[in-house]
């Protein structure tokens, strides 16, 4: 009698490109605990030909491997695939049967930076500390040693967190060390960085009373949560000033569908694409010489493909 031998596992193709498990990896971003991600170049490896790194955040279905899918097509259309690294990390909640070692967070928290949920596993983790180690890993050059720029983007929920990500993580954007550039793309809000909001008359003021937190965390700076207090307001201000923040925007994203519609919400402007522009105007009035810049396509709605895969989104992506 012959029995089978054990299977062998399929070996893993670089860039690995399908949107399943076979693309799929941990990042350890606690001791012991782990987020997935799906890759098209090993983390924990690296790769001597890559040029950049780009990380794809989901929106609110948390559908990483559809974005994961996304980031592989933009990239194709753009031709940069060779030289180009693609993580589409998954910020699990509890509905989705997460690992007994992967923390998870609320369906508003992970979008926040906020610890993983108490009944994961310990230590609790913000889900911007899942982004720093993706970046730590780009960034070592024993991995990745021609690294030449890195992309942090999301949509939707996604480009939520990208906005208060760019303001709050400690990586350095500029300077003498590899750039980092944050896609912005159709968000239902932003991080303020002063108490003032869009008044009658187009100009930026205090609002009087009615909404009184408008400017908490995180529509604002105040009662910030344990990963964005660890920076003063200042820093955090300075931070997200000198940042290469791309503000991409589809002029068609005028519809309310899973639109923020709190007071604090509202303050931004009544839908996606007019909050868009006003928050490049309030950076314009209130912070001369930042580093945001508003980019339109023309035409396209909430469509994080739509919109990444048209030439000004490539442009965001992929351009200078």
């Amino acid at each position: 009698m012959t029995t089978d031998p054990d299977p062998v596992e399929p070996e893993r193709p670089v860039p690995c490109t399908a949107p399943n498990d076979t693309c799929a990896e941990r990042v350890e971003i606690a001791t012991a605990r782990y987020l997935p991600v799906y890759s098209t170049h090993l983390l924990s490896d690296g790769h001597a030909g890559v040029t950049r790194g780009l990380i794809v955040i989901h929106g609110n279905s948390r559908n990483a491997d559809t974005y994961f899918e996304t980031g592989v097509l933009a990239a194709a259309e753009a031709g940069v695939s060779a030289a180009t690294a693609i993580v589409a990390p998954h910020f699990q909640t509890d509905e989705d049967d997460p690992e007994p070692d992967e923390p998870f967070w609320s369906s508003a928290g992970w979008k926040r930076g906020n610890l993983s949920r108490p009944e994961g596993p310990s230590p609790r983790v913000s889900s911007y500390t899942g982004l720093d180690r993706i970046l730590a890993a780009f960034l070592n050059t024993s991995r990745f040693p021609a690294m030449e720029e890195i992309v942090v983007a999301g949509h939707s929920a996604g480009g939520q967190v990208v906005h208060r990500y760019a303001a709050t993580t400690e990586h350095k954007s500029t300077g003498a060390g590899i750039p980092i550039r944050y896609v912005v793309t159709n968000p239902s809000t932003y991080l303020y960085l002063g108490p003032e909001r869009e008044d009658a008359d187009g100009g930026f003021t205090v609002p009087g009373p009615g909404c009184d937190d408008y400017d908490e965390w995180h529509y604002g700076l105040q009662e910030r949560n344990n990963y964005a207090e660890r920076l003063e307001a200042d820093s955090i201000r300075a931070h997200l000033v000198r940042h290469d923040v791309r503000i991409l925007l589809g002029d068609a994203d005028t519809l309310t569908a899973s639109l923020d519609v709190s007071c604090g919400a509202d303050l931004q402007g009544p839908l996606r694409y007019h909050r868009g522009r006003t928050l490049v105007r309030f950076m314009d009035e209130m912070y001369a010489g930042h580093a945001h810049r508003e980019m339109i396509v023309p035409g396209v709605g909430h469509s994080s493909r739509s919109m990444w895969l048209s030439g000004v989104g490539a442009g965001a992506l992929f351009g200078n």
